[in-house]
């Protein structure tokens, strides 16, 4: 799920976008091409849509998300995740730890690779230098100078998985995963704890909207933690009470305003959950 402005978008399997321009209040339907399986969406600085596609492609929509225009990826590699970076330049990242750049929407694209087996899960620019990205076994890796060079920082304990991370800054950050696991660190990946969260359902998703934390994953489960003004945050979650039958997983959250929680995930859930003031 992403969301700009007033625009919220879900996308899906089988080429399914779904589309709210009243921030959730009606939604319209719309199947692109081919049906592709789009599995992840970001935002880019001037409001347009960026999703990305399992068959190798990018899908590019303007910030009403009404019409959609595909590019290749040019890349042997499965793709995984994307950014569009404060710059307007499009970044994926995938399998044997290749990370993809394109500065001209697509059209072309430059490829590098850490040389390690492993998937990238996440990517997250904090600005135009500063970029996070995490993945399988554990890794860590951040770069100065706007992903130009990548240094390894010190992995998540016990080559931990994380389906999603958030970082608030270059110290502090987040890391969510299978049997309910949140791991944070606040000295820059120097060190992670564990962070209680009365769950074992899996967690799949994971953010921030203004004080709080929230976490999305398996049977329904929505999860929430404060952020204190000195941005470290507190040692344990709580239980997003809702009333929402929600059988299967959810795999992505966009915060509306302060009042709501827009949650998406498994069979087609789509839910606004009320979350406080």
């Amino acid at each position: 799920m992403a969301a700009s402005g007033d625009t919220l978008v879900a996308v899906g399997n089988r080429g399914a976008v779904i589309v709210s321009r009243d921030r959730g209040a009606s939604w319209e339907r719309q199947v692109l091409e081919g049906k592709p399986f789009l599995m992840a969406i970001s935002t880019c600085p001037d409001g347009s849509f960026l999703a990305l596609d399992y068959g190798k492609k990018v899908w590019i929509a303007d910030s009403d998300a009404a019409k959609w225009r595909n590019k290749p990826i040019e890349t042997y590699e499965t793709v995984q995740t994307l950014a569009c970076d404060p710059n307007g330049n499009f970044w994926v990242a995938g399998s044997f730890s290749t990370v993809l750049k394109s500065t001209d929407q697509g059209e072309t694209w430059s490829e590098t690779s850490l040389e390690e087996d492993l998937h990238f899960t996440s990517i997250q620019f904090l600005d135009a230098s500063t970029v996070l990205m995490t993945g399988e076994f554990g890794v860590v890796v951040r770069s100065n100078d706007g992903g130009n060079n990548w240094d390894y920082l010190e992995p998540l304990p016990d080559e931990f998985y994380p389906q999603d991370a958030y970082f608030i800054s270059a110290d502090v950050g987040w890391a969510v995963g299978l049997a309910g696991t949140v791991m944070m660190t606040i000295d820059g990946a120097t060190s992670w704890q564990r962070q209680e969260t009365g769950t074992s359902a899996p967690l799949y998703n994971i953010a921030k909207n203004g004080s709080k934390l929230y976490a999305v994953g398996g049977n329904g489960t929505i999860l929430k933690s404060r952020v204190s003004d000195d941005n470290v945050g507190g040692n344990s979650w709580s239980v997003v009470e809702h009333q929402e039958r929600i059988r299967f997983y959810l795999r992505g959250a966009t915060p509306i305003g302060d009042s709501h929680l827009l949650v998406a995930g498994g069979a087609g859930a789509l839910f606004l959950i009320p979350t406080g003031t």
